[in-house]
């Protein structure tokens, strides 16, 4: 079934038609991002992917069950992709530039999530910012934000 829904996903990349099996290709995209920064230091806490639920959580209208769903989704993919680029393309596309903005400030709370930024981690946020186009000075400024808002938990 996973498998299915992968191809599905893929296939509908490929063609160019942004559906997938999951109905949102700009959640799993972002959720599969996500995943990217939590598996980057070959150690996915349980600190990062609490965090992760919460942030799809509050950024996503889906249920628990839909949310944990993309992210068992989002695991799976991420590990299958090649890389990143058709998970950024899709929001890229579609979402402005303070979206982007704020996406990658949740993605340096991911790896702040277990009280450090490794260097894969640091690494794979800022090839994430460059194929969503955000700029440098941003990109340290989204990295500030979050070290704030985890320095205040």
């Amino acid at each position: 079934m996973m498998i299915k829904t992968l191809t599905t996903w893929f296939n509908s990349e490929v063609e160019g038609n942004p559906k997938d099996a999951t109905g949102h290709p700009l959640e799993l995209a972002t959720a599969a991002l996500m995943m990217e920064v939590a598996r980057a230091d070959f150690d996915r806490s349980s600190e990062e992917i609490d965090l992760i639920l919460q942030q799809l959580s509050a950024r996503l209208h889906l249920s628990d069950a839909e949310i944990s769903n993309l992210v068992a989704l989002a695991e799976e993919t991420s590990e299958e992709a090649h890389d990143l680029y058709s998970f950024t393309r899709i929001l890229s596309d579609a979402f402005t530039y303070v979206e982007k903005k704020k996406l990658v400030v949740d993605l340096w709370e991911i790896a702040l999530a277990d009280t450090n930024i490794d260097p894969q981690e640091d690494h794979v946020i800022r090839r994430i910012a460059g194929l969503l186009s955000v700029d440098h000075s941003d990109l340290m400024h989204a990295r500030a934000q979050a070290k704030a808002k985890t320095d205040l938990s």
